[in-house]
């Protein structure tokens, strides 16, 4: 039985020996709970040093906040809804699963995606933390606004991180559902797909 700590580094170095491992785990949810935990904190810390640092959103929300208090509002809301997403995906990904003659339980799906979800997180965490802490340092957001919207490095960074995380996450979670429902490989592929969209819009709808 490895630890929390040897999970998730499994996961990004061997996800797949990871994830057949955490199946025979029987604190399996919980050690994944603690994933969810861990970068729900993180998230939360740096939305906190975001709203500190007098940052607006920079993409219309879809729920009614101010842009002006939304990352205040969102210090409260940040964990609960990377919790929420974890737990739906997981539900989503079982139900898919069994169309798709899927032999697994909603336990194992659970445990493995948790760390499938966080891991790939971590890339945007890293990237956003270094915004605020550039903020509360006393650069302006507009300055880095126009550095990202000028075609160049800086525009081809703020791309390339985004679409990693969510690539990155894509593939884990199509290992996470293929190990823990034994599926094959391409039905494995297409439930990992709609997992990820479903997690994302889900992310999408309430992070900014």
């Amino acid at each position: 039985m490895k630890s929390f700590w040897r999970y998730l580094g499994g996961t990004v170095v061997k996800p797949i020996g990871t994830f057949q491992a955490l199946q025979a785990d029987p604190k399996r949810v919980s050690k994944s709970f603690k994933a969810i935990l861990l970068i729900g904190i993180l998230y939360t810390i740096t939305v906190a040093m975001l709203a500190a640092g007098g940052a607006l959103i920079t993409a219309p929300a879809f729920i009614t906040l101010s842009p002006e208090n939304y990352y205040f509002w969102e210090m409260f809301f940040a964990f609960p809804v990377v919790a929420m997403g974890w737990i739906l995906a997981a539900g989503f990904a079982q139900l898919l699963s069994k169309w798709g003659k899927g032999s697994g339980t909603f336990e194992g799906t659970l445990a493995a995606l948790g760390f499938a979800v966080t891991v790939p997180q971590f890339v945007t965490w890293i990237t956003e933390t270094v915004f605020a802490v550039l903020l509360l340092l006393g650069m302006k957001q507009e300055e880095f606004m126009e550095l990202s919207a000028r075609p160049g490095f800086w525009q081809t960074f703020v791309i390339a991180y985004q679409v990693l995380a969510v690539v990155w996450m894509f593939f884990l979670i199509t290992f996470a559902v293929g190990i823990s429902q034994k599926l094959k490989w391409w039905k494995a592929i297409l439930v990992g797909l709609l997992t990820t969209a479903l997690f994302m819009t889900e992310m999408i709808i309430f992070i900014r």
